[in-house]
Formats: structure tokens, C-alpha cells, sequence
């Protein structure tokens, strides 16, 4: 044996760190005495009595388990443990495992946050939003009902129109944001923006460009006025509708002064 582990004592053929019993990186040359009559007698090395780990010399305690009895044994090479310390290859296994967890780890985590059983900023699909507290009435203003002032409305927009414009539940949706958004900016001091990521959220399914436009009476909706006079007062504010509209999203609601909103919510043909 040229080389040996200065940590354990363990001797090595070639200077090829680490130990591959207790991981030390350095091997120190070994001192090989020339051979004598006196050669014949059996090498050993110090074995604790308590965890049976060998030990170089004998100065207890023991390295691994504190035991303070050591006893000479010969020196058998296969008797030296491997499995303490672990080596390059079994570090760099353990490190791809915890890669692959950590991997697996966020993988599960972002499928529950695409599902939204979790909430991911940026990843967790969102819904279509919405407007709390909205000032006004979104059913009715006296007798006049806003269901019919949108029924009244969608039909102004269809007259002398061939072919006759289609009205979309899902640009409803988008103009009852619109225009409770605008209600609420108007009545009260949480005025916000209205944004294009906002209105991305719909699921609106158009070939074309999509607009929204909003108008509202400019007094008080009065007692007895009916929805088809109401509608086209606002008609005539909105202005005509272009010729590549193909379908349309209309809600109505009345603000806290009796004064009627519309937003109508347009969405037009690709090739226009």
C-alpha cells in the first residue's frame, strides 16, 4: 500500500481522494518499510468495542459512538465500513433526487394553481370581473324596468336592419361591467379605469374588433315614461350603428337620481 487516508487510516493503492470510507479529500503517502525477518507478523488495527468502528491507533473514544474500549484486530481490508461517509456518486445521486422533487414539487403546484384550487398570481386562470356596491338600481327606476329598456333598445338597434343583429349573453356580461363600472365611477370617488386586460376576460367569441360605448339620459327618468321612448332617446346619443356589427351586448341601469345608463357592447365582423 502506497497511499492511505490520514483521517481514518485506511490504506489505498492509488492517490484517488476521497477516502471511500470516510470521505476525506486528501491521501498522505504511506510509509512502506523494507521487509524483514519480523515482517511476517499480522498487521491490525484498534476496533471499538462498543460500534465495532476501526480506529487507526488506539485513543479512545470512539469517533462514532463515544465508547471508551478499544480492542486489536487484525487488519482485514473487506472489514472497513464504506457506508458511513457517502462518496461523490452517492452525493450527486441524493442531489438529483432532491432536484426531481423539487421539480415534481412545482409542477403539482402549478397544475392546482392553472385548476384554481390554489391561487398563482400570473397562472391561475381568472374569471370575468365584477363591481360591488353600484350606486342606483339595476332592475328598475319607478314603474320603467331595465330588462325592457334593453329589450326596447336591442330592437331600435335591428330597425331597418337586414340582416337583423344577434344579441350575445357574453357580451351582456361585458357591457354590465362597463357600465357598472361607469355608474359607480360617476356617484362615487372609487373612480377606476377600465382596462383592455379587464375586458380580455370575457369569454367573448368575436372574428373582429369589439367596442364598448356607454350613453345616459341627461334628466330624470320620469314617472310613466315607457321603455321604447327611453330607448330611443338614448339611440340617439349612442348614434347609428356600423353596418359590420354582427352582434351586440346591451345593459341598462338606473343611477341614484333616476337618470337611466346604457352601454351597448359591439362586436364586428373580421373582414370589416
Amino acid at each position: 500500500m502506497k497511499w492511505r487516508c490520514p483521517q481514518c487510516g485506511k490504506p489505498h493503492e492509488r492517490n484517488d481522494p476521497p477516502c471511500d470510507n470516510c470521505g476525506h479529500h486528501r491521501f498522505e503517502r504511506a510509509v512502506v518499510p523494507q521487509a524483514t525477518a519480523e515482517d511476517d507478523r499480522e498487521q491490525f488495527v484498534w476496533a471499538c468495542a462498543d460500534c465495532g468502528r476501526h480506529h487507526q491507533r488506539n485513543n479512545p473514544p470512539c469517533s462514532r459512538c463515544g465508547g471508551t474500549t478499544f480492542e486489536k484486530k487484525p487488519l482485514a481490508y473487506d472489514d472497513f465500513e464504506t457506508g458511513d461517509t457517502p462518496g461523490y456518486f452517492e452525493l450527486a445521486g441524493r442531489v438529483e433526487a432532491a432536484a426531481a422533487l423539487v421539480v415534481v414539487a412545482l409542477v403539482a403546484v402549478g397544475a392546482l394553481g392553472f385548476l384554481g384550487v390554489i391561487d398563482i398570481p400570473g397562472l391561475t386562470p381568472q374569471g370575468p370581473p365584477s363591481v360591488e356596491a353600484v350606486p342606483g338600481n339595476e332592475t328598475a327606476v319607478g314603474d320603467l324596468s331595465m330588462a325592457e329598456v334593453e329589450t326596447s333598445v336591442f330592437a331600435e338597434l335591428n330597425v331597418d336592419r337586414t340582416p337583423r343583429l344577434e344579441r350575445s349573453g357574453d357580451l351582456d356580461s361585458m357591457a354590465t361591467y362597463v357600465n357598472q363600472r361607469l355608474v359607480k365611477n360617476a356617484y362615487t370617488d372609487d373612480d377606476r379605469e377600465i382596462t383592455r386586460n379587464q375586458l380580455r376576460r370575457f369569454d367573448v367569441r368575436c372574428s373582429g374588433t369589439i367596442s364598448v360605448e356607454q350613453e345616459w339620459t341627461m334628466t330624470a327618468v320620469a314617472d310613466g315614461t315607457d321603455a321604447e321612448t327611453t330607448a330611443r332617446r338614448l339611440l340617439e346619443q349612442l348614434g347609428p350603428t356600423p353596418d359590420s356589427v354582427e352582434r351586440v351586448g346591451i345593459d341598462a341601469h338606473a343611477g341614484p337620481d333616476d337618470r337611466v345608463f346604457v352601454t351597448v357592447a359591439y362586436c364586428q365582423a373580421a373582414d370589416s
